[in-house]
């Protein structure tokens, strides 16, 4: 099944990842660690639509679904508004050419330079939870595609974002 998905990778870079690569679900690390860095790390905690604690759907409901997934196309971009841009058209793309009945973008949403919340989200259509938003650890589960997270001597992130989009 995998060579069927294939053409999503170069469909990403053409799209404006500067790298996309096919993994399996089952590579996919989870860790409820990723919880603790969102609640006490990143200033989006309880800002965001797309960010816990306001996610309506609970990481259970998540997981189960997520079960039922094969693949993740895993996309790098050196923004996050390219990424969030890619993950989308991805994702659409899927579901055009590729018969997949739910394929799902995790990506950092960041169509508003503000969200909205807790007023109703201005773009529904677009949002989708990142990765670590339901406790995927993102470093562990792309380096052994040949990914790093890395951050400048600061702890600022490097200009490498990355978003995945699973695959039924």
């Amino acid at each position: 099944m995998r060579p069927y998905f294939e053409p999503l990778e170069k469909k990403a870079v053409e799209l404006g990842a500067a790298k996309a690569k096919l993994i399996e679900t089952g590579q996919i690390v989870f860790d409820p660690r990723s919880f603790l860095k969102c609640r006490f790390g990143c200033n989006r905690w309880g800002k965001f639509w797309t960010c816990p604690p306001n996610m309506s759907i609970s990481r259970e409901l998540f997981m189960e679904a997520f079960a039922r997934y094969r693949w993740g196309l895993v996309i790098q971009t050196t923004t996050p508004k390219g990424g969030q841009s890619v993950a989308l058209a991805v994702e659409k793309e899927a579901m055009l050419s590729f018969n997949c009945s739910y394929p799902l973008a995790l990506v950092l949403c960041v169509e508003c330079d503000e969200c909205a919340f807790p007023n109703p989200c201005n773009f529904p259509h677009l949002a989708r939870p990142s990765m670590d938003a339901y406790g995927m650890d993102i470093g562990k589960t792309i380096e052994p595609l040949g990914f790093k997270v890395e951050f400048d001597k600061d702890g600022k992130l490097l200009p490498a974002w990355y978003g995945m989009v699973l695959l039924d």
